[in-house]
């Protein structure tokens, strides 16, 4: 029996994050009977969201133990970034509130210490709650997730699953970084420019750029029971099944007017006749809250969908007609199905990065909001053959990869 040891943010309430070990998990059904897998987070305990599965603590695996030499494969997700205060900014969110969840992350006396600072930005330098976090959780490595097999058990491996790198290394960290790279097993990365930044730390072993793993959710969940799952949860909500229905999501970032995106989503209401629901995705972003005020703003004309369950999220967007929102793995998820998709204007280039990954139009991301009705029409236009093709070619793509990957596990 082999163990690869799986580590990533498995433990935060973000629906692209859970979906990775579900579907790496399956993917390695039918590949090799020998190899199992177990998850690692900075938290252990049950998965959010329903996932289903447990993790385990990630310093847990730089402890000498009968399971060493260890094979870990980190990913997938932006999580190959230096900048903890952000990741650590993710937990804050989604543990306020849930006492047990906050002492887990920062024990009990960091707790006591923390709750006089709720109001407090977790952001910036010394930020009480990702140093607490931090010490506590603490392993050696170059950061949460970029990890050296030397700071493991002797003979330990390490391999990078479709990770993503959402920022240049600061010219300090570019030494260890590409030191680190070089020591890798096997490195898997979703985009070419997730790929040129590690370049430019001088990194020049071999690079596997392949869409994100999670283009294969289509092959694990079948469209049509997904579909009709999600048509049984949105017709609980008073959703008409007769009717197109348009998914979106989105958070709060900086810049985006609540008042002009819900004028916008009306329009579309108005001239399709179609039903506007408002999914959550990203807990830890704040999704949920964002996308009730916007229900709220509509007077009802939207319907806010709090499906908290990852496998109830998966039906919803199997059901829809057509999907936009800022999420990656929201649009990921449309694409796995073939449904025409449109990412938000959000100031990231992971967007741009999957649909050049994927050879989809880079007109499917929107430069504002104001775009969203004609680009909707533009999408729908390319017909769900277009992105069931793409799809299929993106798979085929991923598999290739994972198997050499398996291969040098």
């Amino acid at each position: 029996m082999i163990t690869i040891s799986h580590l990533g943010t498995f433990d935060v309430e973000n629906y692209g994050d859970l979906l990775y070990p579900l579907v790496f998990r399956h993917m390695l059904k039918g590949r090799d009977a020998r190899l199992k897998v177990r998850h690692y987070s900075l938290l252990d305990g049950d998965a959010p969201q329903e996932a289903g599965f447990k993790t385990h603590a990630a310093r847990s695996l730089f402890e000498a133990g009968r399971d060493a030499p260890r094979r870990v494969v980190v990913g997938g997700g932006d999580i190959l970034r230096t900048d903890w205060e952000t990741v650590a900014a993710h937990y804050d969110r989604a543990y306020r509130g849930n006492f047990g969840r906050l002492r887990g992350s920062l024990g009990t006396s960091g707790l006591l210490r923390h709750l006089p600072r709720r109001g407090l930005t977790v952001f910036g330098e010394g930020g009480f709650y990702a140093d607490r976090v931090g010490r506590r959780r603490s392993y050696a490595a170059v950061a949460p997730f970029i990890v050296d097999p030397a700071d493991l058990p002797a003979g330990s491996e390490v391999s990078y699953l479709s990770c993503g790198v959402p920022h240049d290394f600061a010219p300090a960290e570019r030494e260890k970084v590409r030191h680190t790279f070089e020591r890798a097993r096997f490195v898997y990365l979703r985009d070419e420019q997730s790929a040129e930044k590690l370049r430019r730390c001088g990194v020049r072993r071999e690079i596997h750029v392949a869409p994100d793993l999670i283009v294969t959710l289509g092959e694990q969940f079948e469209h049509a029971a997904e579909a009709r799952k999600g048509r049984e949860i949105l017709s609980k909500l008073g959703v008409n099944g007769e009717r197109p229905v348009l998914c979106f999501q989105s958070n709060r970032y900086t810049g985006v007017r609540e008042e002009e995106l819900v004028e916008h989503l009306k329009r579309y209401r108005r001239r399709t006749g179609s039903e506007v629901i408002l999914l959550p995705l990203g807990y830890c972003h704040g999704d949920h809250r964002f996308l009730r005020r916007l229900a709220k703003k509509s007077g009802g004309a939207f319907k806010c969908v709090n499906a908290y369950s990852v496998f109830d999220i998966i039906s919803v967007i199997a059901a829809s007609d057509v999907f936009v929102g800022t999420s990656l793995h929201g649009n990921v998820t449309a694409f796995s199905f073939g449904i025409p998709h449109l990412f938000g204007p959000l100031p990231v280039d992971k967007s741009e990065g999957f649909l050049r990954a994927v050879a989809l139009p880079a007109e499917l991301k929107l430069r504002s909001w104001r775009e969203m009705n004609d680009k909707i029409d533009t999408a729908k236009g390319l017909g769900r053959e277009f992105f069931s093709e793409a799809a299929r070619r993106a798979r085929l793509r991923v598999h290739q990869v994972v198997d050499e990957l398996l291969e040098s596990c």
